[in-house]
Protein backbone atom coordinates (compact mmCIF):
# COMPACT_ATOMS: atom_id res chain seq x y z
CA UNK A 1 0.00 0.00 0.00
CA UNK A 2 1.30 3.45 -0.94
CA UNK A 3 2.18 5.91 1.81
CA UNK A 4 0.54 9.34 1.76
CA UNK A 5 3.71 10.90 0.38
CA UNK A 6 3.99 8.29 -2.38
CA UNK A 7 0.32 8.77 -3.26
CA UNK A 8 0.66 12.54 -3.60
CA UNK A 9 3.97 12.22 -5.48
CA UNK A 10 2.25 9.90 -7.98
CA UNK A 11 -0.64 12.36 -8.27
CA UNK A 12 1.80 15.20 -9.03
CA UNK A 13 3.65 13.14 -11.65
CA UNK A 14 0.39 12.18 -13.36
CA UNK A 15 -0.55 15.87 -13.52
CA UNK A 16 2.76 16.78 -15.22
CA UNK A 17 2.48 13.88 -17.66
CA UNK A 18 -1.02 14.97 -18.69
CA UNK A 19 0.61 17.92 -20.45
CA UNK A 20 3.94 16.43 -21.61
CA UNK A 21 5.92 13.23 -20.94
CA UNK A 22 8.36 13.82 -18.06
CA UNK A 23 11.56 11.73 -17.73
CA UNK A 24 12.65 10.03 -14.50
CA UNK A 25 15.62 12.40 -14.33
CA UNK A 26 13.52 15.55 -14.70
CA UNK A 27 10.95 14.35 -12.19
CA UNK A 28 13.66 13.54 -9.64
CA UNK A 29 15.10 17.03 -10.10
CA UNK A 30 11.75 18.74 -9.65
CA UNK A 31 10.96 16.62 -6.57
CA UNK A 32 14.23 17.84 -5.02
CA UNK A 33 12.71 21.35 -5.03
CA UNK A 34 9.37 20.56 -3.44
CA UNK A 35 7.97 20.35 0.06
CA UNK A 36 4.76 18.61 1.09
CA UNK A 37 2.78 20.52 3.71
CA UNK A 38 -0.59 20.67 5.42
CA UNK A 39 -2.79 23.74 4.99
CA UNK A 40 -5.56 24.82 7.34
CA UNK A 41 -9.02 26.09 6.48
CA UNK A 42 -8.92 29.90 6.59
CA UNK A 43 -5.14 30.05 6.11
CA UNK A 44 -3.86 32.62 3.62
CA UNK A 45 -1.10 31.09 1.50
CA UNK A 46 -0.54 34.53 -0.02
CA UNK A 47 -1.80 37.91 1.14
CA UNK A 48 -2.86 40.59 -1.33
CA UNK A 49 0.08 42.99 -1.72
CA UNK A 50 2.72 40.34 -1.02
CA UNK A 51 5.15 39.34 -3.75
CA UNK A 52 4.52 35.69 -4.63
CA UNK A 53 7.53 33.39 -4.47
CA UNK A 54 5.96 29.92 -4.53
CA UNK A 55 3.86 27.80 -6.83
CA UNK A 56 1.57 25.17 -5.32
CA UNK A 57 0.20 21.85 -6.47
CA UNK A 58 -2.98 20.90 -4.62
CA UNK A 59 -2.97 17.29 -3.47
CA UNK A 60 -6.07 17.66 -1.31
CA UNK A 61 -8.36 20.57 -0.46
CA UNK A 62 -9.54 23.79 -2.13
CA UNK A 63 -7.80 27.14 -2.53
CA UNK A 64 -9.36 30.33 -3.86
CA UNK A 65 -7.87 33.51 -5.24
CA UNK A 66 -9.74 36.61 -4.06
CA UNK A 67 -9.54 40.34 -3.57
CA UNK A 68 -11.52 42.87 -1.55
CA UNK A 69 -12.74 46.11 -3.17
CA UNK A 70 -12.94 49.56 -1.56
CA UNK A 71 -16.41 48.78 -0.18
CA UNK A 72 -15.16 45.60 1.54
CA UNK A 73 -16.85 43.28 -0.98
CA UNK A 74 -14.96 40.02 -1.54
CA UNK A 75 -14.50 38.96 -5.17
CA UNK A 76 -13.56 35.38 -6.07
CA UNK A 77 -11.21 35.20 -9.03
CA UNK A 78 -10.60 31.45 -9.16
CA UNK A 79 -11.09 28.09 -7.47
CA UNK A 80 -8.14 25.68 -7.33
CA UNK A 81 -9.01 22.05 -6.62
CA UNK A 82 -7.09 18.81 -6.21
CA UNK A 83 -4.81 18.01 -9.10
CA UNK A 84 -4.20 21.62 -10.11
CA UNK A 85 -1.55 24.28 -9.66
CA UNK A 86 -2.28 27.50 -7.77
CA UNK A 87 -0.27 30.70 -7.89
CA UNK A 88 -0.37 34.45 -8.41
CA UNK A 89 1.19 34.12 -11.86
CA UNK A 90 1.69 37.80 -12.70
CA UNK A 91 3.27 38.42 -9.30
CA UNK A 92 5.63 35.46 -9.82
CA UNK A 93 6.62 36.44 -13.35
CA UNK A 94 7.12 40.15 -12.67
CA UNK A 95 8.25 39.96 -9.02
CA UNK A 96 5.56 42.50 -8.12
CA UNK A 97 2.92 42.73 -5.39
CA UNK A 98 0.04 40.34 -5.94
CA UNK A 99 -3.29 41.96 -6.79
CA UNK A 100 -5.13 39.19 -4.93
CA UNK A 101 -4.75 36.80 -2.02
CA UNK A 102 -4.85 33.00 -2.04
CA UNK A 103 -6.83 31.41 0.78
CA UNK A 104 -7.39 27.80 1.79
CA UNK A 105 -11.15 27.21 2.18
CA UNK A 106 -10.88 23.50 3.01
CA UNK A 107 -8.21 21.76 5.06
CA UNK A 108 -5.76 20.04 2.76
CA UNK A 109 -2.27 19.16 1.59
CA UNK A 110 -0.16 20.97 -1.01
CA UNK A 111 3.18 20.48 -2.72
CA UNK A 112 4.99 23.81 -2.77
CA UNK A 113 8.09 24.86 -4.65
CA UNK A 114 10.16 27.98 -5.07
CA UNK A 115 9.17 29.47 -8.42
CA UNK A 116 12.60 30.82 -9.37
CA UNK A 117 14.28 27.44 -8.81
CA UNK A 118 11.42 25.72 -10.65
CA UNK A 119 11.74 28.14 -13.56
CA UNK A 120 15.50 27.66 -13.75
CA UNK A 121 14.96 23.90 -13.93
CA UNK A 122 12.44 24.38 -16.74
CA UNK A 123 15.10 26.20 -18.78
CA UNK A 124 17.51 23.29 -18.24
CA UNK A 125 15.11 20.39 -19.00
CA UNK A 126 13.34 20.33 -22.38
CA UNK A 127 10.56 18.00 -21.21
CA UNK A 128 9.70 20.35 -18.32
CA UNK A 129 9.78 23.27 -20.75
CA UNK A 130 7.26 21.40 -22.95
CA UNK A 131 5.07 20.84 -19.89
CA UNK A 132 5.26 24.51 -18.88
CA UNK A 133 4.25 25.79 -22.34
CA UNK A 134 1.38 23.29 -22.70
CA UNK A 135 0.14 24.03 -19.17
CA UNK A 136 0.16 27.81 -19.66
CA UNK A 137 -1.62 27.50 -23.00
CA UNK A 138 -4.37 25.21 -21.73
CA UNK A 139 -4.89 26.38 -18.17
CA UNK A 140 -4.42 30.10 -18.53
CA UNK A 141 -4.82 31.29 -22.13
CA UNK A 142 -7.59 28.93 -23.29
CA UNK A 143 -9.40 28.77 -19.94
CA UNK A 144 -9.32 32.53 -19.35
CA UNK A 145 -10.58 33.29 -22.86
CA UNK A 146 -13.48 30.88 -22.38
CA UNK A 147 -14.39 32.58 -19.12
CA UNK A 148 -14.25 36.06 -20.67
CA UNK A 149 -16.49 34.95 -23.52
CA UNK A 150 -18.95 33.28 -21.14
CA UNK A 151 -19.29 36.47 -19.07
CA UNK A 152 -19.85 38.54 -22.21
CA UNK A 153 -22.31 36.24 -23.98
CA UNK A 154 -24.00 33.83 -21.54
CA UNK A 155 -26.76 34.25 -19.00
CA UNK A 156 -25.99 33.67 -15.33
CA UNK A 157 -27.98 30.42 -15.48
CA UNK A 158 -25.86 29.11 -18.36
CA UNK A 159 -22.68 30.17 -16.56
CA UNK A 160 -23.82 28.28 -13.46
CA UNK A 161 -24.66 25.14 -15.44
CA UNK A 162 -21.26 25.22 -17.13
CA UNK A 163 -19.63 25.78 -13.74
CA UNK A 164 -21.40 22.67 -12.37
CA UNK A 165 -20.27 20.64 -15.38
CA UNK A 166 -16.63 21.60 -14.75
CA UNK A 167 -16.80 21.48 -10.93
CA UNK A 168 -19.53 18.98 -9.95
CA UNK A 169 -18.33 18.52 -6.34
CA UNK A 170 -17.82 22.18 -5.44
CA UNK A 171 -21.37 23.20 -4.41
CA UNK A 172 -21.28 20.57 -1.64
CA UNK A 173 -17.85 21.70 -0.43
CA UNK A 174 -17.87 25.52 -0.37
CA UNK A 175 -20.24 28.32 0.67
CA UNK A 176 -22.71 29.33 -2.03
CA UNK A 177 -21.69 32.98 -1.78
CA UNK A 178 -18.20 32.04 -3.01
CA UNK A 179 -19.70 30.47 -6.14
CA UNK A 180 -22.02 33.48 -6.60
CA UNK A 181 -19.07 35.86 -6.40
CA UNK A 182 -17.10 33.81 -8.94
CA UNK A 183 -20.07 33.83 -11.33
CA UNK A 184 -20.60 37.57 -10.92
CA UNK A 185 -24.06 37.32 -9.32
CA UNK A 186 -25.43 37.99 -5.85
CA UNK A 187 -26.15 35.08 -3.47
CA UNK A 188 -29.89 35.88 -3.85
CA UNK A 189 -29.66 35.62 -7.64
CA UNK A 190 -27.81 32.29 -7.35
CA UNK A 191 -30.45 31.00 -4.94
CA UNK A 192 -33.18 31.88 -7.47
CA UNK A 193 -31.26 30.18 -10.29
CA UNK A 194 -30.89 26.99 -8.22
CA UNK A 195 -34.62 27.02 -7.29
CA UNK A 196 -35.62 27.48 -10.95
CA UNK A 197 -33.37 24.62 -12.01
CA UNK A 198 -34.87 22.33 -9.35
CA UNK A 199 -38.34 23.17 -10.67
CA UNK A 200 -37.13 22.37 -14.18
CA UNK A 201 -38.04 25.83 -15.47
CA UNK A 202 -34.77 27.82 -15.54
CA UNK A 203 -35.10 31.54 -16.17
CA UNK A 204 -32.28 33.18 -18.06
CA UNK A 205 -31.02 35.41 -15.25
CA UNK A 206 -28.48 37.95 -16.42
Amino acid sequence: MLSEQEKYTAQFRKFLNNYAPISEDSFAKIMALVKLRNVRKGEFILQKGQTAKKILFICKGILISQWVDDEANVHIKNFFLEGNLAASTVSLLQATASSFGIECVEEGIVIEMNFQKYRQLIYEQDDLKNFYIAYLEQSWIVKNEKRQISFATQSATTRYLNFLKENPTLPARVSQWLIASYLGVTPTQLSRIRKDLKKGTPHQHM
